[in-house]
């Protein structure tokens, strides 16, 4: 067992250790499974299902919710009830809503990444936002460029951006000096362009790459990243930027929301929340499903993986949703983009009959991220590039959080229930 999978928690359970952990009987799983409170799989070639574990133990909060409101908010942390109020995003089968506006639909209508990000932070849909300013990269950041670059930057291309994001506060002056200056829109453009030229890290120079006077953040990618200035990629990186840019409170919002709280400046909220989504079940999904996926010759050996996963109790990397039971509309999306691009490879082609067979015999539909994964490679892209692509989207929606935060004027401080430590070692 490598590192990585000693690090993965087992994600399924059998019926009967499903049944132990709730003390329940064969007929009251299957009920809560009719209801959609758990969901389960099916196993090719077996008749026994397979119950996804986090399901169980939100189950489990709900039995215990009885006894007060501890568990009820212990529950709400883990794709629970909703802890607190926004009016950013609202999630819905359709997909995110930004503000009012269907993600998937601006995309569609051809809209900017630009006027989608001030949509998040103004509340107001400008679809004429022309190309941001574009300032001079400083001394220091090129300094700082140059040594990650030497550092390989690229393997570690989220914590990268958050060195970045932190060198760019630094130069605004003290803490206090950035929080009374306020200039919050000015420093996310800002800070939304240096991390597309540090996308040159993963690109074919591995360099810093700055973005052109009159670029957009699209062409600037285009420019970081040394793939051809076309339609095609333009508008396949338009739409991984709009559908990536807010989706509710996953670790790096949530991060973001508390340093926020706590009176945090924009540039320690974003590098907080990049750091928060570098780890192995967030940023490093990307690369888990790059480790899947391989270098399939078919779809039955795409199959024959995932079969041993489950067999392991693990999920394949990538699929089934909590907040979208019949599909994650962004992955749609995204793959449907991927279906048409000019040019496809026999292991894209395994790689859609796969997705089609996991649907068909274990009900599972793929998430965004294995979706960015497939388009990324459809275009020729880097192994680092989906993650680069969904921090640098979820930028956006970053920002929109923590303005609201500063409004609310709350400081997020939950409490912790002491439990006796088990006897034994502690890891």
């Amino acid at each position: 067992m490598d590192d990585t999978e000693k690090l993965l928690r087992r994600d399924y359970a059998s019926a009967a250790e499903a049944m132990k952990m709730l003390n329940v009987r064969a007929q009251t799983l299957y009920a809560y499974v009719s209801r959609g409170w758990i969901h389960s799989i099916a196993q090719k070639g077996q008749k026994e299902k397979l119950y996804l574990r986090e399901d169980i133990a939100r189950v489990e909060m709900r039995s215990l919710a009885r006894s007060g409101h501890g568990a009820v908010a212990a529950s709400a942390m883990n794709w629970g009830e909703p802890i607190f109020p926004t009016s950013i995003t609202e999630i819905t089968p359709d997909g995110p809503r930004y503000r009012g506006w269907l993600a998937a639909d601006l995309v569609r209508s051809g809209t900017s990444f630009e006027a989608v990000a001030e949509l998040l932070w103004t509340g107001d849909l400008n679809t004429r936002t022309d190309a941001w300013p574009v300032r001079k990269p400083s001394a220091e950041l090129v300094s700082l460029a140059q040594t990650l670059a030497s550092l390989r930057a690229g393997d570690n291309v989220l914590e990268s951006f958050s060195l970045v994001v932190l060198l760019l506060g630094m130069r605004r002056g003290s803490v206090p000096d950035r929080l009374s200056q306020g200039q919050t829109l000015p420093a996310a453009r800002e800070i939304m362009q240096t991390v597309v030229a540090c996308c040159g890290f993963i690109g074919l120079t591995q360099k810093y790459r700055p973005m052109q006077k009159g670029q957009s953040i699209v062409e600037g990618l285009m420019h970081a990243l040394a793939i051809p200035a076309s339609a095609e990629n333009s508008e396949a990186l338009r739409a991984i930027l709009i559908l990536m840019a807010d989706h509710e409170l996953p670790p790096g919002t949530l991060s973001a929301r508390v340093v926020a709280s706590a009176g945090g400046t924009l540039h320690s909220c974003l590098s907080a929340a990049l750091c928060a989504t570098s780890g192995v079940d967030v940023g490093r999904m990307y690369d888990r499903i790059e480790d899947f996926l391989g270098q399939p010759g078919s779809k039955a050996v795409l199959v024959k993986r995932a079969g041993q996963l489950h067999a392991r109790g693990l999920s394949v990397p990538g699929f089934g949703h909590p907040l979208y039971p019949r599909g994650d509309p962004r992955a749609a999306q995204l793959l449907d983009i991927a279906r048409k691009r000019t040019q496809q490879t026999r292991q894209t082609r395994a790689i859609f009959q796969f997705i089609d067979e996991m649907r068909a015999a274990s009900g599972l539909f793929p998430r965004q991220e294995f979706a960015l994964v497939v388009l990324a490679r459809a275009m020729g892209l880097p192994t680092q590039a989906p993650a680069a692509l969904f921090a640098l989207g979820r930028l956006a929606g970053w920002v929109a959080h923590v303005q609201e935060q500063r409004a609310a004027g709350t400081l997020l401080r939950p409490r912790a229930k002491f439990v006796e430590p088990k006897p034994g070692k502690l890891a």
